[in-house]
């Protein structure tokens, strides 16, 4: 007997196939050869199925409403998790462009000669006794520039990987992956007596609250300053070094791995750069501020930074945060804000940032369907596998605990709809919000968002007195008044095409 039958052409692309399959099928393909005459394209068949069946299985193991699932463990590891959710697309595209730098060249540049600006390279300190010398010097100037170099797509706290101050004679960058210690570099930033310069700096100042348990208190932020002095809002600092330096700053460096060691020399400009021009652009914004009389509004608006409270956002506000527009009954919010503080609790426990293990949209998805195994879990789209198994316990526990609150435990009624006409009469005083602040040098965005005065109109039009953003500080005088006014009548807009700009006026009219 030959070692295979006797087949077309085409048979030794499948002879490698059949001799390894041969011993296990010989018999029972002889005898169905021997009962029927189309064998080979049943054979033919038998092998496409044969080779398609591990790619079949996998399917049915994704969507499958009845697959076991193995038993989570009694205490989750947080290794696993992490390895098994890994960095995710922040952290290879962070590989990519530490990948990018590595084949470019530095381009000598001349910095221009001002008092104000640090012109000497930047020193890089590694221990306790430089970081304390440092940090003893701009307590003594009374101002420091600051900024953080981080990584926080990796872990619940973000990594420092950088820490960069400034005072108008020496740039500085102390390294705490080298061993510097930052204890004196945290005491220094919450000194009330030490003005400290940050741009976009809401996340670089949690640290300081974090570890002295004291915020910062004295603090100018000069993309907030920038909005109340007719630029727009948020801006780049890389568009205000441009303005007020003549510089163009490389920004190839942002988004690359900054706990490698050793680092780059454009690394250590970038980071440089950062803070070296702060001390120029903050002196340009406080001519134009203080000339439009928005010195104290500035101040105000920088206490927003250094307020605890927005470092630690509550419950509802997560909740908020991930509902977005979503129309939710009050059974499914209460799910949403349990799941959002389990997510943070979980989070913690495995060390990953909270959207690592779910997105806001699939805990609105979970908190929609109410889920009650783990396979309804799987089948929702984007859940990780590995939080459903190391963590599928408590997420259906605490889903099961809302079915059965009792109506008055759970959280508020879902927000109060726009009808068509609030819809256009909410833009319009959005609109009007907008002038307002245009006519005043400040950008819209610093103003109000159109969320926040469709709070402020449908308090109003519910007979309660608006509250919020709008009627608190500057805001309330500059915005909560006039348009309080043109809701009672009281105030008319007229706006006008003339041979400049737009022009926007605000005055009296009849009830």
């Amino acid at each position: 007997m030959q070692p295979w039958p006797v087949c077309p052409a085409w048979s030794p692309k499948l002879r490698p196939v059949w001799v390894n399959w041969r011993w296990s099928l010989w018999r029972p393909m002889a005898w169905f050869r021997s009962k029927n005459e189309n064998f080979w394209p049943w054979l033919v068949l038998l092998l496409i199925f044969r080779s398609n069946q591990h790619w079949i299985q996998g399917r049915v193991e994704r969507y499958s409403s009845t697959l076991p699932m193995s038993k989570p463990p009694s205490k989750p590891s947080s290794s696993r998790l992490k390895q098994s959710l890994g960095q995710g697309g922040r952290g290879r595209r962070r590989a990519a462009a530490s990948r990018a730098v590595e084949q470019e060249k530095a381009t000598p540049r001349q910095l221009p000669e001002h008092p104000r600006i640090p012109s000497a390279p930047a020193e890089v300190l590694t221990n306790k006794a430089e970081v304390e010398a440092f940090c003893a010097e701009a307590r003594s100037a009374g101002e420091v520039a600051y900024d953080t170099e981080f990584i926080g797509e990796e872990s619940y706290i973000p990594k420092i990987c950088l820490v960069q101050l400034a005072t108008p004679q020496r740039v500085v960058l102390i390294d705490p992956i080298q061993g510097a210690p930052l204890d004196a570099v945290w005491s220094l930033l919450s000194d009330p007596k030490v003005r400290v310069l940050v741009h976009s700096g809401l996340q670089d100042l949690v640290p300081i609250w974090r570890e002295t348990g004291v915020p910062a208190t004295n603090v100018l932020d000069t993309q907030v300053a920038a909005g109340f002095a007719d630029r727009s809002f948020p801006i780049a600092l890389s568009a205000l070094v441009d303005e007020f330096v003549g510089i163009t700053l490389d920004k190839s460096y942002t988004f690359t791995r900054w706990d490698q060691r050793p680092l780059r020399a454009g690394h250590l400009e970038y980071a440089a750069d950062d803070v070296r021009f702060l001390f120029v652009i903050a002196d340009a914004l406080a001519a134009r501020t203080a000339e439009r009389g928005h010195d104290a509004k500035v101040k105000e608006e920088c206490l927003t930074l250094v307020d605890p409270q927005t470092y630690t956002p509550d419950p509802v506000h997560r909740m908020q945060r991930a509902l977005g527009n979503r129309k939710f009954n009050r059974r499914q919010r209460t799910a949403l804000m349990e799941l959002v503080t389990l997510r943070d609790h979980i989070a913690q426990t495995e060390d990953l940032p909270p959207r690592s293990v779910l997105k806001d949209d699939v805990c609105a998805r979970v908190a929609k369907d109410m889920p009650k195994a783990k396979d309804a879990l799987l089948a929702i789209k984007h859940f990780p596998r590995p939080v459903v198994e190391a963590w599928g316990d408590a997420i259906l526990d605490l889903l099961g605990a809302v079915r059965k609150m009792e109506s008055d435990d759970l959280v508020g009624g879902s927000p109060r709809e726009e009808s068509n006409q609030d819809r256009s009469r909410i833009d319009a005083l959005h609109a009007f919000s907008s002038l307002l602040c245009w006519r005043e040098g400040i950008d819209s965005g610093v103003g109000a968002s159109r969320a926040e005065i469709s709070r402020f109109y449908l308090d109003a039009k519910h007979g309660h007195r608006p509250v919020g953003v709008l009627d608190t500080g500057w805001r309330a005088e500059l915005l909560g008044g006039p348009l309080f006014a043109m809701l009672q009548g009281e105030t008319s807009l007229t706006f006008r095409w003339s041979a400049g700009p737009e022009r926007a006026d605000t005055s009296s009219s009849q009830p």
